[in-house]
């Protein structure tokens, strides 16, 4: 008989804790980045900041999901009952949705709206969307929300 995990892979942990650090970081300075005026420089610089961390943070989910694929997760405690493991179940799906979701919503918006696409001032990503205008309404009310 196999044993019984009792714990998350230790690579799972640590991307766990980055990615949650990454997302509160990218929430509070793109919350923060809507009280500047735009255009103005500490906006372009933090927006550059938010869309690399938020670049980063779609990298990570999909190595989340692949590291998680590969491993055994621990058995929700004996003391949940089924209801309970089941809206845990959900919300740990959803929180993964919305790891994947917001980065893409975040470049439709950014790339058909012509924004900068560079990632922490280094390269720039492709616009696939330029000039879209339905689609970058889209990724804006979708990354918004």
């Amino acid at each position: 008989m196999p044993p019984i995990e009792t714990a998350y892979d230790p690579l799972l942990r640590r991307i766990h804790w980055a990615t949650a650090v990454l997302f509160i970081a990218a929430m509070l300075i793109g919350l923060y980045c809507g009280l500047q005026p735009a255009g103005t420089s500490p906006r372009r610089e933090l927006l550059e900041i938010h869309k690399s961390l938020g670049i980063t943070l779609f990298v990570l989910a999909i190595v989340r999901l692949i590291v998680r694929a590969r491993s055994t997760a621990p058995d929700a405690p004996a003391t949940f009952g089924r209801m309970v493991r089941a809206l845990s179940q959900l919300n740990h799906w959803a929180l993964y949705a919305l790891l994947l979701v917001m980065p893409v919503t975040g470049y439709m918006f950014s790339s058909a709206g012509g924004y900068s696409l560079r990632y922490f001032w280094t390269f720039s990503w492709p616009r696939l969307f330029a000039g879209d205008k339905a689609i970058a309404h889209a990724g804006e009310i979708a990354h918004d929300t």
